[in-house]
């Protein structure tokens, strides 16, 4: 699965996915699942690396966690998300991350990297850009191959 970024806005862009085949309904769920888990871990701050305790600790030592620096850390917190959109074999969704979190990022592309190659085939995955491939603005007829999917 490629990831290429086109002027990615934390706070105001669109994910593309283009999809080898048009996507399957259980895909669609999958991916919908997947988004609407990324986004509720982002929402309540799970994806701050600012407080990274745990994964920069030596493995050599039992893990300790400190409370009080957790909660003195500047809290990060995911804005907003919309609905997946689909074209045939392309699909769309608009985020504000709201702060420059690449950890969250990370952690998307790591799920949709393993469900490129276990389950879906995404041939890439663009950050930014407002506008992807043949999409249509304004084009939601079913028999078209569109489709939107609340999150």
């Amino acid at each position: 699965m490629k990831v290429v970024f086109n002027k990615f806005d934390f706070s105001n862009s669109y994910i593309w996915f283009d999809f080898y085949n048009a996507p399957l309904e259980k895909d669609v769920t999958l991916i919908c699942d997947t988004i609407r888990s990324w986004h509720i871990i982002g929402r309540l701050g799970g994806c701050n690396s600012m407080n990274m305790q745990l994964s920069q600790s030596p493995f050599d030592k039992r893990p300790s966690y400190d409370a009080i620096q957790g909660a003195n850390v500047t809290p990060t917190t995911f804005y907003n998300i919309g609905d997946f959109e689909i074209q045939d074999n392309l699909g769309r969704i608009w985020v504000d991350i709201g702060t420059s979190e690449t950890l969250l990022l990370d952690i998307l592309i790591n799920a949709l990297n393993n469900i490129s190659s276990d389950y879906i085939g995404i041939r890439q995955v663009v950050f930014g850009g407002s506008e992807f491939g043949n999409w249509k603005e304004n084009l939601t007829a079913e028999e078209a191959g569109c489709s939107v999917h609340k999150i």
